[in-house]
């Protein structure tokens, strides 16, 4: 971003110095620039990001106040493009996860969705229910073996109870300070079925230290459980309800390679093989066989 733009977008905002330093943010997993950068101001680091009106919605209608995000200090809009001046917090990613790590990205979602438990009353801000399960049916036409198992995953995400949920919550989504945790990226935000983003988060998890998101399988068995204790048995919710709920979402996760691998036609895509195994063996767990 050239300086005579920086200048225009801070003075939008409200700002009318030029910060000592300005750099952008790196992809974690491929290491491509974002237009997401840090801005060092006089007083302190903040972080400028372009984003999109369907974010600017999330913040605006849920998110303001809250401890589990990064306090935003306002919106500038010009054109078409939208930013966003956030605060900045200095933590750790989930991609190697810690117990530590993990309990409080946890309590962050547990506070983000406690506030929107069943709330309908906002449901067609960011991402709405109608979009994110019309867009869910399509993905049934590719599904092979995994139809009846998929089916009755749509049939969970339509009668399970919603609440707030960031619906591309991986664990490069999560800031942990060890004090706090936060959870970022909110374009897929809105109120959806509540396990959508627990089951995204622990998903892709694997005990490999190689991998591009570590953990074990005791820290995702920790997770679900630490999740219900805490929140979802108070909202009268049997421990056996939930936990056929939150493999059915497992199992879309998985399936979304499936998805993409039949409906492109390309068998080779990466993790292809090694997802549809995992739905597979998800689907006869279901059906209470062995994979």
């Amino acid at each position: 971003m050239n300086e005579q733009k920086l200048q225009e977008i801070l003075a939008g905002l409200g700002i009318r110095e030029m910060p000592a330093a300005v750099k952008p943010f790196h992809g974690e997993e491929d290491g491509a620039k974002y237009t997401v950068w840090r801005v060092d101001l006089q007083t302190g680091p903040k972080v400028l990001k372009k984003t999109t009106r369907q974010e600017r919605s999330v913040y605006e209608t849920f998110l303001m106040g809250l401890a589990a995000v990064p306090r935003c200090y306002g919106f500038y809009e010009t054109g078409d493009d939208v930013y966003m001046l956030m605060e900045y917090f200095d933590g750790q990613t989930l991609s190697r996860c810690t117990r530590e790590k993990l309990t409080l990205a946890l309590d962050a979602l547990i506070e983000l969705q406690n506030a929107w438990w069943r709330d309908t009353t906002r449901a067609d801000a960011g991402l709405s229910f109608e979009r994110c399960y019309e867009s869910r049916q399509k993905w049934l036409p590719h599904m092979a073996d995994l139809t009846e198992a998929f089916e009755a995953y749509l049939e969970a995400f339509r009668t399970v109870p919603r609440t707030l949920c960031n619906d591309d919550l991986l664990p490069f989504n999560v800031l942990s300070d060890g004090q706090r945790a936060v959870i970022i990226d909110w374009e897929y935000g809105g109120i959806l079925p509540y396990p959508c983003a627990l089951a995204r988060l622990i998903a892709y998890g694997e005990d490999r230290e190689d991998a591009l998101f570590y953990m074990t399988q005791e820290d995702k068995e920790f997770a679900l459980r630490y999740y219900y204790d805490r929140f979802i048995r108070h909202k009268g919710i049997t421990w056996e309800e939930y936990s056929r709920t939150m493999e059915l979402f497992l199992l879309k996760e998985y399936a979304e390679w499936v998805y993409c691998a039949h409906k492109s036609g390309d068998p080779d895509i990466l993790y292809y093989k090694p997802y549809y195994a995992k739905a597979r063996a998800m689907a006869a767990q279901l059906k209470g066989e062995k994979p």
